[in-house]
């Protein structure tokens, strides 16, 4: 929903000139737009410019933290803020599309806002205009994240940079207000917008269909990963009569050409499944099958790698070079920071079925690889599992799946092959691939649920449960309906006792309504339900 600009005085269009430091450079890519990187030198977020009274807030829309902003409290009409600028040009306009809260807490009061800037400034950084919108007041409805979207007035003759601001205003005699923002989106609506940009590589314009959907094919071209040069050939990159995708890495007169293969539409947070076929340990160690979801960007700058600006998560099978190192891992990006990677081994057989997945939600990326296609995952099938919970979980913007396979700087020893049986979707809240109804022959459960405490509740309850062996299992919320509400735990699981909190919120951090739940515990031999009663 769009929102018309708020007007406002002399008096506080000065006081924001005034209030806002220094001198910043424009850039091509806005920075840690979900908050999830702290700063330094004082600043609360890296990448952020702010001044007033700001935090950080562990109630996040995505990832772990949102920005916290307050009413600087000092008397008058008062504006605390976050900031960046980006370069632009005159009469082009920006798209911005974000989340805002209104905290129950400390609720926006009177004439006090949640307020976003556009401005304009020169080549000498001094201001031109601005733009000013609303994006949340006292009407608004209190600890629900709400969607606020946008697109900028042109900028102005002589403007150089775009400084987004997403701040509160407070108004004289209000009480001190609270507002969070997540999930900041700053895009140029002008050509090429970020919808164009995700097809530089695509030259060709080849698409082949497998599992149900159309994928690009990449090339003919040099481009990166390594760099490579790619081929879309139908004699390198083919769907047989199986219905099985075939990747390769082929040399044709002196040159190695590679493959690659792109969704043509972004799915969003869901567990994405990718079933191979055959002896992915017999790769050569000098290229690489990636699984991965990635989004181009309006430029590449190395600068910005530290928060992953191009949304990629990887699964990579490839020994990187060295024929000792483990075939398999799991990657954020960027890979180098503390805790983004998780290696494994296996091996595989000749014409096996096996499965690799990630499990894209809001706070968390599960990996999971096991043996057999989508509906064979479950404690005996499973290779390997991780549960990533860092700064860098993928953004919902425009990554798509990519599937490619490349090499290193140096030649594989023969041409190479990998083969997709299938690749499998399922939304976030979707039906598992696995039906939880249908259960194994029993060997005993692998789990037990206990009773929620306390019970009845407002607002929060503890939901606890044992696993009597390691186990791939899921704890969620549902209505009586049966629609599923919350999804508090999944992955891979310790044998031993646990323990999960439900604040009465829905996935998309909306209060629920007074009235009986239902929570369920699944594993892979095991699916109990217990009532509990939410009370307003």
């Amino acid at each position: 929903m769009k929102h018309t600009p708020v007007l406002t005085t002399l008096l506080l269009t000065a006081l924001c000139v005034a209030l806002i430091p220094g001198r910043s450079p424009g850039q091509c890519i806005m920075a840690n737009p979900s908050f999830e990187v702290g700063g330094s030198g004082g600043l609360v977020f890296g990448g952020w410019n702010q001044f007033g009274v700001v935090a950080a807030s562990t109630t996040a829309d995505h990832g772990q933290r949102s920005a916290k902003v307050y009413g600087p409290d000092w008397g008058g009409w008062d504006v605390s803020a976050f900031w960046q600028a980006q370069d632009t040009t005159p009469g082009e306009r920006w798209d911005i599309d974000l989340r805002v809260m209104n905290l129950g807490e400390a609720p926006l009061d009177g004439a006090s806002i949640a307020l976003v800037n556009v401005e304009w400034r020169d080549a000498a950084d001094d201001l031109i205009s601005y733009d000013t919108y609303t994006a949340a007041d006292a009407s608004a409805p209190l600890d629900t994240w709400l969607d606020f979207s946008v697109t900028s007035n042109p900028a102005p003759a002589g403007a150089v940079t775009a400084r987004l601001l997403l701040g509160v205003l407070q108004g004289p005699g209000d009480v001190r207000p609270a507002v969070l923002y997540d999930t900041v989106t700053f895009f140029s609506a002008a050509y090429p917008t970020i919808d164009d940009l995700q097809w530089p590589d695509f030259p060709g314009g080849r698409v082949i269909e497998f599992s149900g959907y159309s994928w690009r094919v990449k090339g003919d071209g040099y481009y990166g990963p390594g760099p490579n040069s790619f081929s879309d050939d139908p004699d390198n990159v083919w769907v047989d009569v199986d219905q099985r995708l075939h990747l390769t890495v082929q040399r044709e007169s002196h040159v190695w050409y590679s493959t690659e293969v792109v969704l043509e539409e972004a799915l969003g947070y869901g567990d994405y499944i990718f079933t191979t076929v055959g002896r992915l340990d017999m790769l050569d160690p000098q290229v690489v099958l990636g699984l991965f979801i990635w989004q181009y960007g309006a430029c590449w700058d190395p600068a910005y790698l530290w928060w992953n600006p191009y949304n990629e998560f990887d699964i990579e099978f490839s020994r990187w070079g060295d024929p000792g190192r483990e075939i398999g891992q799991f990657v954020a990006q960027p890979y180098d920071w503390p805790g983004n990677m998780d290696r494994f081994d296996a091996t595989f057989g000749e014409g096996e079925i096996t499965s690799h997945a990630f499990r894209w939600l809001h706070d968390r990326v599960e990996c999971r690889s096991w043996r057999g296609g989508p509906a064979d995952e479950s404690p005996a099938t499973l290779i390997h599992s991780w549960t990533y919970a860092g700064p860098h979980i993928p953004r919902p913007e425009q990554p798509r799946v990519h599937l490619n396979l490349w090499k290193l700087e140096d030649d594989p020893a023969a041409d190479q092959e990998a083969i997709l049986d299938r690749f499998t979707f399922i939304p976030e809240g979707g039906s598992s691939a696995v039906d939880p109804t249908r259960l194994p022959e029993p060997i005993g459960p692998a789990g037990r649920l206990l009773p929620a405490v306390p019970n009845p509740f407002n607002p929060r309850t503890e939901i606890r449960y044992v696993l009597e062996r390691d186990a791939i299992a899921e704890v969620a919320v549902y209505d009586p309906a049966g629609r599923r509400v919350r999804t508090l735990a999944g992955g891979f699981h310790p044998a031993g006792a646990h323990v999960v909190e439900w604040d009465g919120r829905d996935d998309a951090g909306a209060p629920q309504a007074s009235g009986v739940y239902l929570y369920r515990l699944v594993t892979g031999d095991t699916v109990e339900s217990r009532r509990m009663v939410l009370v307003r």
